[in-house]
Order: structure tokens, then C-alpha cells, then sequence
């Protein structure tokens, strides 16, 4: 695999699916998406590679993927794959910061660890939530009454579910993963403004560049480049979201050169980077 790609698409603040496959599924690429999401493993035999790290799922454990984190699912043959989805646009979790609904994700981001692993009793209530929110938006499609506000308080219920459990600090469920190539992305992720190049980085965990773009295409499935690339055109649109000039976003973000900058937005997004 040459590149990784943005999947999926969302045009409502959230979406959820209950998805069932009794039949082995293909092979999943490497990709990311432009909102977060929320998966609720409930059965099979599933490992999800998020941001290098490989975790095994057992039945309960829930995968926060923040955007713009890649991430693929690997998915064994041995028993249907069962699990809740659901899909929700950032715009939509803006909220008091008293109360900030991307709270799991954020942490997630923070820790490196995307997996919440809770006690049974506490697994139960969330499926029962899913379950929940599942039959509102069914019962929305069918215009019930009130139907559209349950569904929303059900995601905002659900979502500082998540929060609480993320704050409770639950015990990290155990990950497989290339302590080298961690690091790579820990540093990457935490300067993006700065000099991030396979030079710097190989220089700062002390081995050679091209072992390292060598082990991090082996472990990831992408280039360097690419990875650093997409994380910074995705920081530079949130940037002229929240009101930053195009120019000054292009220097926030880690590129030295406007016009470089402007042809690898527009590639990205399919629109030149422009604020309002």
C-alpha cells in the first residue's frame, strides 16, 4: 500500500449502525475519517491497529477512533463479527467546557490508548444504551413523535458515559506494538508545527533514517511523509475553522511554503484553504 485514504462520509451530526457479518470480511486498508467514532465490540475474533498499536478485542470493549487517527480492523474467520458503530461530526460535540462531549476521544489522543475495557456490569449498561439509541433512530426514520430529540439525548448521554469511564482511568487493555514506531508517532503527533523530518526523528530515537521509514512503513502500512502530511493539513483546516487566516495557518501547521501548502490542502480537502 502506497497511501492512505479518508473513508466514509457523514452528513448528519451523527450515525450509527448495528452491523452483523456472518461471512469473513476482505481486507481492510490503512484509512482514516474526518469525524470520530465510536465502536462497541460485541462478538468475533477482531484486532484493531489504531496509530501503530495492535489491540485485541475482547467482547465489550469499546474502540474510540478520534479523527484523523488511522486505523484498520483485523478481522479473523472463527466466529461472526458483530458490532455497534457509531459516526459523529466534531461540529456537533462542541459543547460548554464544563462539560466537553469529545472528552473520550481527547483522552484517547492523550494516552495513546484508544481501547476502554470496563468491568461487565458497566459493559451491559452500554450495550443496553446502544441498543437504546438503535431503536430511536429507527423509530425517527418512521417519524414518531419526539423521536429526532431522544435519539440526540441518547448520544449525549452515551457520550458522557464514555467520558466518565475514560476519566475513571480503566486499567489499559494490553497492546502489541513497535515501541520504536510508538515513539515516532508520540513525537510527530506532539510538534506538528516543528521540524518533524525522518532526519530530526531518527536523530532524537537515536538509529538510522532509513531504518526508521523503513519500520515505519512495515508497521503502519504508509510512509512518513504521508502520515505527517495528512496530520497537518488536518490540523491546519481546524485551525482556519476556528477563525486562523489561511496564511498564518500554513506556518502554524509546519509548512515553510504557502503555495506547497495550498496545493496539498486543496488535494486533501478538494477546496482551497479559505476561511468563513
Amino acid at each position: 500500500m502506497t497511501a492512505y485514504q479518508n473513508r466514509g462520509y457523514l452528513e448528519e451530526d451523527y450515525r450509527l449502525f448495528h452491523l452483523r457479518d456472518s461471512e469473513p470480511l476482505s481486507e481492510i486498508d490503512y484509512h482514516y475519517h474526518e469525524f470520530h467514532k465510536v465502536l462497541l465490540f460485541v462478538s468475533g475474533s477482531v484486532s484493531y491497529v489504531i496509530e501503530g498499536k495492535h489491540y485485541p478485542l475482547n467482547g465489550g470493549d469499546v474502540v474510540l477512533v478520534p479523527r484523523g487517527c488511522v486505523h484498520k480492523p483485523e478481522v479473523g474467520v472463527s466466529t461472526p463479527y458483530e458490532r455497534y458503530v457509531l459516526y459523529l461530526y466534531p461540529g456537533f460535540l462542541h459543547s460548554p467546557d464544563e462539560c466537553p462531549l469529545d472528552t473520550c476521544f481527547a483522552l484517547a489522543e492523550k494516552r495513546y490508548s484508544h481501547i476502554l475495557r470496563l468491568p461487565q456490569e458497566k459493559c451491559a449498561t452500554l450495550q443496553e444504551q446502544f441498543c437504546a439509541l438503535d431503536s430511536a433512530i429507527a423509530q425517527e426514520r418512521a417519524d414518531a413523535f419526539g423521536a429526532s430529540l431522544l435519539a440526540k439525548t441518547l448520544v449525549i448521554q452515551l457520550l458522557i458515559a464514555l467520558a466518565r469511564a475514560s476519566l475513571s482511568e480503566p486499567e489499559s487493555p494490553p497492546a502489541v506494538y513497535d515501541d520504536l514506531i510508538v515513539r515516532a508517532l508520540q513525537l510527530v503527533n506532539d510538534a506538528l508545527a516543528g521540524d518533524v523530518r525522518a532526519e530530526k526523528l531518527a536523530e532524537k530515537l537515536y538509529v538510522s533514517k532509513y531504518h526508521l521509514m523503513r519500520r515505519f512503513k512495515a508497521e503502519t502500512g504508509y510512509t512518513l511523509h504521508q502520515y505527517v502530511t495528512n496530520k497537518r493539513m488536518l490540523f491546519a483546516r481546524d485551525l482556519i475553522a476556528r477563525g486562523t487566516p489561511p496564511t498564518d495557518a500554513c506556518f502554524g501547521c509546519g509548512f515553510g511554503d504557502y503555495s506547497a501548502f495550498a496545493r496539498a490542502y486543496k488535494k486533501q480537502f478538494g477546496r482551497p484553504p479559505r476561511g468563513g
